[in-house]
């Protein structure tokens, strides 16, 4: 080999080693990012994740909320519920006494005589 040839080659090899360098601290750099993007992510997971739990929380007591309401208003629909029992069967009782009493005047008026006989 001669001293041109070998002069080349070193030459190649140098280029090839720089290059090498290069795109070794090229990945020191991406792999930076890329541990620093992971890092980001990792706390926004955290935080999500902390997110997902006051969610949670609130969705339970919403629900809470939402069932002794409900709990409430069946309780309050079964007291009206009897309490327009109680008025019904009093209207009737009123009604059948009513009937009675308009039947007692209109015998004390008609003298005691069925006019429907005539």
């Amino acid at each position: 080999m001669s001293n041109e040839e070998f002069e080349r080659r070193m030459e190649f090899i140098i280029e090839q080693q720089a290059q090498f360098a290069s795109d070794m601290q090229q990945l020191r750099e991406a792999q930076a990012h890329t541990e620093q993007v992971l890092s980001q992510t990792g706390e926004a997971v955290a935080r999500t994740g902390e997110v997902v739990a006051q969610t949670v929380e609130a969705m339970a007591q919403s629900s809470d909320v939402v069932l002794r309401l409900a709990q409430g208003t069946l309780d309050r629909f079964d007291d009206v519920d009897a309490k327009i029992n109680v008025l019904v069967d009093s209207q009737i009782r009123t009604d059948e006494n009513l009937q009675s009493l308009i039947a007692v005047v209109d015998r004390y008026f008609s003298g005691g005589r069925d006019d429907r006989r005539m």
